[in-house]
């Protein structure tokens, strides 16, 4: 994303040069003395960010006005201190250290305003790189030369064109200066770049206009001020005033590098004065930020997740990112906290329960939480927002997460043909689940020919295993029984299933012949083989079977006749076989009472009855 910023051609204001002659010809800058002194050290160089005043050489530091110093290590090396935000640039050696971050003391080390970047460069390198100092991440190669400021870099791109990336974002502003302009180090602070070439000072937020101003090369910006170096004393530019007023400070220590402004973003310089002393100026007279109005936009929500609708695990987290908006007449002022509520309900038919404001979730300064639920339960967030000026934004919506405590569910279950007329037979299943299956159990009992199915067999491979089907030969006689059971990754455990059975049937040779019987071949036949019974009364027989159906296993066609069946001497029922075509049935007689007795497969007709199989079901 990009956008443009204009800056306005007006009439600009043009300062006197600023020697200590000229200056005084004209209406000279007020004098207002030293600063503050903090007592305790002798400088070499000078640095300050907020209370954190620095001294070299070697570094020292201070936080409470001199009371205390504390040695930071290392050294300046003969460079200016740079202390930007948090970050304190220091030589050790052969070594340059920030943040955790070293490079070559012969490079060119550069802190960006704020601290939050940093660059290097070999000598006379064609590039420098970028590094976030927080995360001491290479963001970046950038050409000199080059401003830093915060996450922004900035650099005329072209002339007339004074592009600014933000390295966090990848956002691209741009600026119209004059075609002469280019910008250095330290050349951005906040709102105002102050630009070489062609001395001109641009506001890159915008919408104030350009202004004109002649800075010596020991000129330093801060955030709405410049400030220089005038023969002993400071010379110091109100950047915010659209007259450019000045003040002067001093005297100061007119030999090597003697003032930073303040790294923090505040109004204040330290230098070192004629007696090499610390002292700190605070610029309580600089006009007020043009544009500082109070902040009255409530931060926007950007994005938000709660992660998977419904989880595999108990751990819950919620994750969200809000913005302060940015707005010309309401200078953001940043998201300053968080506060959180959830509610939840135990299962999906139940209902949510009331919001809960956790304590420790409230005015909390991360953008995510997490927390362990019960199985079954759906935890519902809601986020909101408030900035340093106390702009609190509404609830967001809701952003649920279920930890899955349904059980899967069965999708396919099969096992072809009740009876089974191939030398190979399968059980297949499938199951579903809101997240995953993550194992079946599968149990299986069987019954040899003329007895009762037995008990239910738990093979050891079989339980949480991961094959959805089993193969097996099957064994004339035999009825085989299979039930399955599934369970996710949360051990959610589905009920068995319904029981699957498949029989091989007897073979016709299997029964005894009385009468007028053939044996016969067909390649209709299962096992290849017929029993013909060609005369009213001829019949076949097994002595003892049990189960409590029956299915005949017969050749249909034209000419056939019927027979009866007869199951411990009682008549279970008639079938015909005649048939308009030749083909092998499977015909199911009606269900009865589990009994255990003789089989007898009866010619009721004069015409040929074809006999292939007989099975028994031992369960439907």
């Amino acid at each position: 994303m990009s956008f443009r910023v204009k800056a306005a051609a007006v009439c600009a204001v043009v300062l006197l040069p600023l020697t200590a002659s000229q200056v005084m010809a004209a209406d000279p800058p007020q004098h207002l003395g030293e600063g503050a002194l903090v007592p305790g050290r002798s400088a070499v160089d000078v640095g300050m960010s907020g209370a954190r005043v620095v001294v070299s050489n070697p570094v020292y530091e201070t936080s409470n006005n001199g009371t205390t110093w504390t040695a930071s290590g290392g050294s300046n090396d003969g460079k200016p201190l740079q202390v930007e935000g948090t970050a304190l640039l220091t030589f050790d050696g052969s070594t340059a250290k920030v943040g955790g971050l070293t490079f070559p003391a012969t490079d060119e080390v550069v802190l960006g305003k704020g601290g939050k970047l940093v660059s290097h460069r070999a000598p006379s390198g064609p590039t420098a790189e970028v590094y976030d100092v927080a995360t001491k991440t290479k963001l970046a190669d950038f050409a000199p030369p080059f401003a830093m400021s915060g996450n922004t870099v900035w650099k005329v791109t072209s002339p007339g064109h004074l592009d600014g990336k933000d390295l966090t974002t990848g956002d691209v502003k741009t600026v119209l200066v004059a075609s002469a302009c280019t910008v250095g180090p330290d050349d951005v602070n906040g709102r105002w770049a102050v630009l070489s070439g062609c001395n001109q000072v641009v506001d890159v937020n915008g919408p104030q206009p350009p202004r004109n101003l002649s800075v010596a090369a020991d000129s330093q910006l801060g955030n709405g001020f410049a400030v220089q170096a005038s023969g002993t004393d400071l010379l110091v530019t109100d950047l915010n005033d659209p007259a450019l007023g000045q003040r002067r400070y001093g005297p100061i220590r007119t030999s090597g590098p003697s003032f930073r402004a303040d790294g923090s973003g505040l109004a204040k310089i330290v230098y070192a004065d004629a007696d090499s002393k610390p002292r700190v100026i605070t610029l309580s007279w600089l006009t007020a930020d043009p544009q500082e109005h109070p902040d009255t936009v409530a931060p926007v929500l950007k994005s938000a997740s709660a992660g998977d609708r419904v989880r595999d695990n108990t751990s819950l987290s919620f994750e969200w990112a809000y913005d302060d908006p940015q707005d010309p007449n309401s200078p953001a002022t940043g998201v300053n906290s968080y506060d959180l509520r959830i509610q939840q309900r135990p299962s999906r038919t139940a209902p949510y329960g009331a919001w809960n404001q956790v304590p420790a979730w409230q005015g909390l300064k991360t953008n995510g939480a997490s927390l362990t639920a019960p199985v079954g339960t759906d935890t519902c967030w809601q986020v909101r927002a408030r900035d340093y000026a106390g702009n609190l934004s509404a609830w967001s919506a809701s952003y649920c997460s279920e930890v899955d405590g349904t059980a899967p569910s069965l999708v396919t279950w099969r096992i072809g043909d009740r009876v089974q007329l191939s030398g190979s037979a399968t059980v297949r299943w499938a199951y579903k689940d809101d997240t995953d299956i993550a194992s079946y159990d599968v149990v299986y009992k069987t019954a040899a020919p003329g007895v009762a199915l037995g008990k239910w067999i738990y093979p050891a491979v079989w339980q949480n295993t991961r094959i959805t089907s089993i193969t097996w030969a099957p064994r004339l006689g035999w009825d085989e029984c299979f039930m399955v059971r599934a369970r996710d990754y949360l051990g959610n455990l589905s009920a068995w299933s319904a029981p699957i059975c498949s029989v091989a049937p007897d073979d016709d040779r299997a029964l005894t012949s009385a009468g007028t019987v053939t044996r016969s071949t067909s390649t209709l036949a299962f096992q290849g083989t017929t029993s013909i019974l060609k005369a009213n009364g001829a019949y076949l027989t097994k002595a003892t079977e049990a189960g409590q159906r029956i299915a005949l296993v017969a050749i249909h066609g034209p000419g056939q006749g019927r027979v009866d069946i007869y199951h411990a001497n009682i008549k279970i029922g008639t079938v015909s076989l005649a048939a308009t075509t030749t083909s092998r049935v499977v015909t199911y007689l009606p269900t009865t009472v589990f009994r255990t007795g003789a089989l007898k497969i009866i010619s009721t007709s004069t015409a040929p009855a074809s006999i292939d199989a007989i099975a028994f079901l031992r369960a439907p």
